[in-house]
């Protein structure tokens, strides 16, 4: 296994509202992918692409720590929970210091990748940052692959910056839409959940209507 893999910064961003086991399970993936990476499960302050969300960002914090914490290579990470504003990709990748020579490994769904042209200052994210897509949907991802170069490994992404891989491999289809909907329903959401996250689901009586 070469060692800039292991060496390497790899992120899977999201709201986690809540965190659960597709998130969970594509996280593993990408791990597995890049020869078993510590990925950095990384929770999104405010990102400027989405919409308000309906629990605080303290009970997304612990169920996404309560969630890795039995993971050996996610680890939940806070680097974005205190930015002011809107949460910028560019900004934090250069926090974790990306560079042309020593990428950011970025990995996210291939909806939230076709949107990657209007992210605040693409042309730098493509000198610091390399972007691993799993594979969710049918939706066009022609842009993005025009704009970087398109590798067939997943570990060729941590050589340099403006690459992209997609993974084929399948993912687990879960909503975290349906999953809040059911909880405000009483509905049972136990298969698509960590135990500890739903006992503190439970506890903090989160996403009731």
């Amino acid at each position: 296994m070469p060692s800039a893999i292991v060496n390497a910064t790899v992120v899977f961003g999201g709201t986690f509202n809540p965190i659960h086991l597709g998130h969970i399970d594509a996280a593993k993936t990408v791990s597995r992918l890049l020869g078993s990476a510590g990925v950095r499960m990384m929770l999104a302050g405010n990102p400027r692409l989405r919409d308000e969300f309906p629990e605080a960002i303290q009970h997304r914090w612990q169920m996404l720590q309560l969630a890795c914490a039995a993971e050996v290579n996610l680890i939940a990470d806070a680097t974005e929970m205190h930015d002011m504003g809107s949460t910028r990709t560019i900004e934090t990748v250069e926090k974790l210091g990306g560079r042309p020579d020593k990428p950011v490994i970025w990995a996210l769904g291939d909806d939230a990748a076709a949107s990657l042209p209007r992210w605040v200052r693409y042309d730098a994210l493509r000198l610091k940052a390399s972007f691993f897509v799993l594979k969710r949907t049918n939706v066009c991802l022609a842009p993005v692959c025009d704009d970087f170069q398109m590798v067939d490994h997943a570990s060729d992404l941590a050589a340099e910056a403006g690459r992209v891989y997609i993974s084929q491999s399948p993912v687990l289809d879960i909503s975290a839409t349906t999953i809040r909907n059911k909880i405000s329903q009483n509905k049972p959401v136990n298969r698509w959940l960590h135990p500890e996250v739903l006992a503190y689901i439970i506890d903090k009586q989160l996403y009731r209507a």
